[in-house]
C-alpha cells in the first residue's frame, strides 16, 4: 500500500513533468545512443545485439518523452516500485545531479551567468531542480 510519502513524491513528479513539458526538456538521447553501441561492439552474437537494440529503443524513448518519464517514474514511486521510479525519472530529466553541477560549474567559470537562465529557462531549471528533489525524497 502506498504511503503518504510517495503520494508526495508522485505530486511533486507531476509538477516537475509538467515544468519539464512545458519548457521542452528532456533526457539525453545521444548519451544513452553511445553508450548503447559502444556496449554492443563486445557482443557478436546476433541476439546478444537484438536485447540490446531493444533495451536501447526502450531507453532513448523513456528519455525523449521528457516531463512524461517523470510523471510515470512519480507513479511508480507511488506504487512502491522506487528504484524502477528514481531510474525513469533520471531519465526523463536527463540531467542528474553531477550534470547540472558541471553545467552551473561551467557558466559561472566562465562568468556567463545570463546562460545560466537561458540554458533551460526558468520553468526547466525549476522543473530540473523539482525533479532532483522527487528523486531525492523517494526512498
Amino acid at each position: 500500500m502506498p504511503n503518504t510519502k510517495n503520494l508526495t513524491v508522485f505530486i511533486l513528479s507531476i509538477i516537475s513533468g509538467i515544468l519539464l513539458i512545458v519548457s521542452g526538456i528532456h533526457g539525453s538521447i545521444g548519451v544513452y545512443e553511445t553508450i548503447l553501441s559502444t556496449v554492443a561492439l563486445f557482443f557478436k552474437h546476433a541476439l546478444a545485439q537484438s536485447i540490446i537494440g531493444s533495451v536501447a529503443l526502450i531507453l532513448i524513448l523513456l528519455a525523449s518523452l521528457g516531463g512524461f518519464s517523470v510523471i510515470l517514474g512519480g507513479y511508480l514511486i507511488y506504487k512502491n516500485r522506487i528504484r524502477t521510479g528514481k531510474f525513469i525519472i533520471g531519465l526523463g530529466a536527463g540531467v542528474g545531479l553531477p550534470g547540472l553541477i558541471l553545467i552551473l560549474l561551467t557558466l559561472t567559470a566562465t562568468q556567463q551567468f545570463s546562460l545560466i537562465i537561458a540554458q533551460y529557462g526558468i520553468i526547466g531549471w525549476t522543473g530540473i531542480a523539482l525533479s532532483l528533489i522527487t528523486r531525492a525524497v523517494a526512498k
